[in-house]
């Protein structure tokens, strides 16, 4: 069986072609049928739900990029300008230790996965390493591909009146290079654009606006606008030439979220006791913590919590210590970033375990890169694609491991160098997703295949 987006693609084989042979073979009469051919085929879903199990996804991307040496690949036996100001901690597994800032973390050690060998060759702006480790590809504004999130809302659809993707608390704005960080539906459609929660969920008069109906808007306002919007939607969809089963769908989410009691309160932390809400930390990434397991718990597939919109004039990951703009120095690190992240990361896994649903969500901490392993004369690290630290736990991630080495100043893969696009690869297998089978409908009504990389063994051995 062979799979386009939500759809099961018969072919003349018992059991349809593996995406070697579907290669080997050639894609010229499978690309010969159109679009609406391919979406007009019977409406399955994409993952056989009797068969094989799907499960969630939590992304705390942590922008700015915090440096792999003072983090999760301490290097204590370099000289002091490059193993810097932290001392490493042992952790609850044997040979691993990580920074004295994540205490909280290392005690959990045997959940985790860490990636210590990630690299990429492609520039070193923060917006080259979010395409990569938000899409698994590189590309530019001609050629735009979906954000993870997005795939993730083709493949399965949604799940009860939640958006299958959701960003906390806001998309990536301002990193220095441009507007392409890969937080987009690309050519997927705005059926599968995440669905940006816009505001704070710390701040004490928090409330997502897209939930909140206009002062004196009546219920008969709003039934009046819904159908408006729906014959709107009509005519749209009478006008495009390659019309997809539920491409205008945004109108109707905004609404079903709008007059949704369930949806309303999967986004209400009041309903979390204080206690809860001081165990994640009582700031953004906390609480953004904290609404994302609310999230996956009532129905969303894939949540994306970026630590941070921009680098510049606040307290980030991005420590060039410059005394400007970016002026972001080892006291950031010790005072703010690490204890925050130390909270909110070992609350969510530890809830996420009490409700029974690590065993269904990944848990993925990413960032666009390192930082150079050599302090620079301020007192800070600057870029640095040639290696880095991310790590996934959760679901069918197994823990208690570090995969790949640096050499002994953090500069480079020393063994088993992994790019972005496997780490994405992995996230995919591991919510269920059969990469020889599953493909989506790309730019020119071709099939293409979700990453171009296979999922990393180790993470499943």
């Amino acid at each position: 069986m062979f799979h386009v987006g939500h759809e099961k693609v018969p072919m003349c084989s018992g059991h349809g072609p593996t995406r070697r042979s579907f290669l080997q073979a050639g894609s010229a009469g499978l690309a010969a049928l159109s679009l609406p051919t391919w979406m007009s085929l019977e409406s399955q879903g994409a993952v056989n739900l009797a068969d094989q199990k799907i499960r969630n996804c939590i992304t705390i991307f942590l922008v700015g990029s915090p440096g792999q040496v003072d983090t999760w690949d301490m290097k204590p036996e370099a000289p002091a300008q490059i193993r810097g100001k932290f001392t490493p901690i042992d952790t609850n597994v044997p040979g691993i230790q990580i920074c004295e800032h994540f205490p909280q973390m290392a005690r959990m050690m045997d959940k985790v996965a860490l990636i210590r060998s990630l690299h990429h060759k492609t520039g070193a702006s923060h917006e080259n390493g979010q395409r990569w480790m938000m899409t698994g590809h590189e590309f530019n504004a001609d050629s735009m591909k979906p954000h993870s999130g997005s795939v993730i809302s083709k493949v399965f659809g949604n799940r009860g009146t939640l958006p299958a993707s959701i960003v906390l608390p806001g998309k990536i704005g301002n990193t220095g290079a441009g507007p392409l960080h890969g937080q987009t539906a690309a050519h997927l459609g705005s059926a599968h654009e995440p669905f940006v929660l816009g505001a704070d969920p710390a701040k004490s008069d928090f409330k997502v606006v897209d939930l909140a109906p206009p002062a004196g808007q009546t219920e008969f306002r709003l039934n009046a606008r819904r159908q408006l919007l729906g014959q709107i939607d009509e005519v749209q969809r009478k006008a495009e030439t390659e019309p997809e089963a539920g491409r205008d769908t945004a109108y109707a989410r905004a609404f079903n979220l709008l007059t949704s009691p369930e949806a309303k309160q999967a986004f209400d932390l009041t309903q979390e006791t204080p206690k809860q809400q001081d165990r994640y930390g009582r700031n953004t990434l906390g609480q953004s913590c904290l609404m994302a397991r609310r999230l996956v718990e009532r129905g969303c597939r894939y949540v994306t919590i970026n630590h941070f919109d921009t680098v510049f004039n606040l307290s980030c990951w991005d420590m060039h210590a410059d005394g400007g703009g970016l002026n972001n120095t080892y006291a950031d690190y010790e005072r703010l970033l690490c204890p925050q992240f130390d909270w909110a990361f070992t609350a969510l896994i530890e809830d996420l375990e009490y409700r029974g649903l690590l065993k269904d969500t990944v848990v993925c901490v990413l960032s666009e890169m390192g930082r150079t392993p050599t302090i620079n004369p301020r007192g800070g690290r600057d870029h640095h694609t040639t290696a880095w630290t991310n790590f996934l736990c959760g679901g069918s991630i197994k823990g208690g491991q570090a995969i790949g080495s640096t050499d002994k100043t953090g500069s480079v893969p020393q063994n088993n160098p992994i790019e972005p696009p496997q780490v994405l690869a992995s996230i995919y297998h591991a919510m269920g997703i059969d990469l020889e089978t599953t493909m989506m409908p790309g730019p020119g009504n071709r099939p293409i295949r979700l990453v171009e990389a296979e999922p990393i063994d180790q993470l499943f051995g």
